[in-house]
């Protein structure tokens, strides 16, 4: 359904445009409110479920996602985004 389908496209969009160095604080608010308005919206849990992660992510490390947008050239630099190592082709065992 629409706040699923639609939320869950623009959660990822803004998370990568944080992870890539071309995030803005006012990123961290609306990641905020799209998942607000997919939990409990939608008619089956899966956008609760992509929803949730999000919702904890901010709430407990919001000052990480700060630190993430203030400083994009220092973690581009060091690498401390998660898509290096969540990454499946890149991190794949091959024989």
């Amino acid at each position: 359904c629409s706040p699923c389908r639609e939320g869950t496209g623009w959660m990822e969009k803004i998370l990568k445009k944080i992870e890539y160095g071309k995030g803005e604080l006012k990123d961290i608010d609306l990641l905020w409110d799209i998942q607000r308005k997919i939990e409990g919206n939608t008619i089956c849990p899966l956008g609760d479920a992509a929803a949730w992660p999000v919702a904890a992510a901010i709430r407990h490390f919001r000052d990480e996602f700060e630190w993430h947008v203030l400083h994009p050239e220092e973690c581009l630099a060091r690498n401390y985004g998660l898509a290096h190592y969540a990454d499946p082709i890149e991190n794949s065992v091959t024989t």
